[in-house]
């Protein structure tokens, strides 16, 4: 081969590098072919379609709940100009809200403030998201109860994009487990979510979150199933929580979404988060759900049995725990509530319970899953361990009653939730005074605080029901619109200042940021 050949033999091989494509002047030999992917490429390969098929399953059965909450109108809230209460603040701040008022005021004078038969109220902001599943083709969502608390209206949006009003069914805050259903959906168009079994899903196995978070609608993630039974995750004791622990990415709106195994069988209704960015996340387990939401579809509430012990595992209680020998499980009865059902029974204090109706129980959870399994007014029998004595105690459950409805009437003042902080507040009255033992004050009374909140998490171990709110930063608060209007004009960035009196008169403040 002369230097002539060779120079074209190299630009056919350059121009067929270039091409991408065959060269007669090419061997065959010089042609690359693909290796055989690997038995592990291949499993990789199958896994990573199999989280695509759960996810194009399931997303059909996922929706976006939208909710939007009253507006406070300016006929519903006093004319700051004349506050009572303008007169108490710092010289500088007066002076610049005085001048603020009279910017206000349009040319040639004030004008007497509009009546609430003259006023039109606003609109109502949508303002909260969440997600949800599709239980059934009559358009039965299942959600947490904190996505639709206080909601005057809810539109749901499938992921076809029809957007559809919503009205509540039914809800047990104890759970945190709502219903809702979609008016004049065609059946058609629904596809309900296929219901696993929680009590099978196993630690390890993998778990798929569908959801909303953040407003990014059908975002799909995925981690494993962390533990399972975890209740002591809130400083709410009284909730019934028996939850699903995962680090598949949950984040806000993420809250009644579906967590899914590998078949794409919903086995949880995710509800919450250890903070964010923690890779710790809770869901409801389904059939806990599924339980509570049957009741809810078919009457529109949810009627729990209580037993009205205080209670504790045995675990727990070293001091007891040693005194024993012929138990090592169990859930301690550490108080009775007077007229409860405990009380009308021969269970005492000290008592250790080890089953109910046949069922063995080791944890506080786990009774309280037993006792809301049981009919209301019907006997069960509990097995108890009393000074080393094994006995059986008859018990008929009475139906529980959350203590805020029993006291409110329906021409009082309900509690205003202030979702962004997680606080329901109301004004301080002799109902508050007397629901919570404690002496009236001016300010606003702290009903509730939601659970994963940040003021739960920032102020957990000093707010608390009860508690009194005089002022927010420095600025004295009377009304829940005022506690509103300090909270629109704060940087929660540098912290905002709560200031309380407690139920012993003792004056403190807290700091949220």
């Amino acid at each position: 081969m002369n230097m002539r050949d060779l120079i074209r033999l190299r630009l056919a091989m350059l121009t067929a590098l270039l091409m991408g494509g065959f060269h007669p002047f090419l061997s065959s030999s010089l042609q690359v072919v693909a290796d055989e992917p690997s038995e592990a490429v291949l499993w990789a390969q199958r896994l990573n379609e199999a989280f695509v098929e759960v996810a194009d399953r399931v997303a059909p059965s996922v929706v976006v709940i939208e909710v939007a909450h009253p507006v406070v109108s300016a006929a519903d809230s006093l004319d700051l100009q004349n506050h009572p209460n303008l007169e108490n603040l710092p010289e500088d701040l007066r002076r610049q809200m005085e001048e603020f008022f009279k910017q206000q005021q349009p040319e040639g004078g004030s004008e007497p403030s509009p009546s609430p038969e003259d006023t039109e109220r606003p609109e109502d902001r949508f303002d909260g998201k969440g997600s949800g599943m599709i239980l059934d083709n009559e358009g039965h969502i299942l959600t947490n109860y904190h996505v639709i608390e206080a909601a005057s209206r809810i539109r749901v949006r499938l992921q076809n994009g029809k957007i559809f009003q919503a009205h509540v069914r039914g809800y047990d805050s104890q759970s945190d487990v709502a219903i809702i259903q979609l008016i004049e959906a065609p059946a058609e168009i629904l596809t309900p979510i296929a219901l696993g079994d929680s009590d099978k899903a196993r630690v390890g196995e993998f778990a798929i979150a569908i959801g909303a978070p953040f407003e990014l609608e059908y975002s799909v993630t995925y981690g494993h199933i962390s533990a399972k039974g975890r209740s002591a995750v809130t400083l709410s004791r009284n909730l019934d929580h028996d939850f699903i622990q995962t680090d598949a990415d949950i984040n806000p709106g993420n809250s009644g979404g579906p967590l899914v195994n590998i078949q794409g069988e919903v086995i949880g209704v995710n509800t919450m988060i250890r903070g964010l960015n923690t890779g710790i996340g809770f869901a409801i387990p389904i059939n806990m759900a599924m339980e509570i939401g049957n009741q809810l579809v078919e009457t529109g509430t949810f009627k729990r049995a209580l037993l009205g012990i205080g209670i504790q595992s045995l675990s727990e209680n070293y001091l007891l725990n040693q005194m024993l020998e012929s138990v090592s499980q169990g859930v301690v009865v550490s108080s009775i509530q007077a007229g409860s059902a405990a009380a009308d029974s021969l269970l005492q204090p000290g008592d250790i319970i080890i089953a109910v109706a046949g069922h063995p129980v080791a944890t506080s959870q786990q009774l309280k899953n037993q006792v809301r399994s049981q009919t209301i007014g019907q006997p069960v029998i509990l097995d108890v361990v009393r000074h080393q004595e094994r006995l059986q105690v008859e018990i008929s459950p009475k139906e529980w009653v959350r203590p805020e409805v029993a006291t409110i009437t329906a021409n009082e003042t309900r509690p205003v939730v202030h979702r962004p902080l997680g606080l329901k507040l109301r004004k301080a009255d002799e109902t508050g005074a007397k629901q919570f033992g404690v002496s009236i004050a001016e300010g606003l009374m702290i009903w509730e605080i939601e659970d994963g909140s940040l003021a739960e998490r920032m102020a957990g171990n000093t707010l608390e029901p009860g508690i009194i709110i005089t002022a927010v930063n420095y600025q004295p608060v009377r009304e829940t619109f005022d506690f509103a209007r300090i909270y629109r004009e704060a940087d929660l960035s540098r912290g905002m200042m709560i200031q309380y009196l407690d139920g012993q008169g003792n004056r403190g403040f807290v700091i949220l940021s």
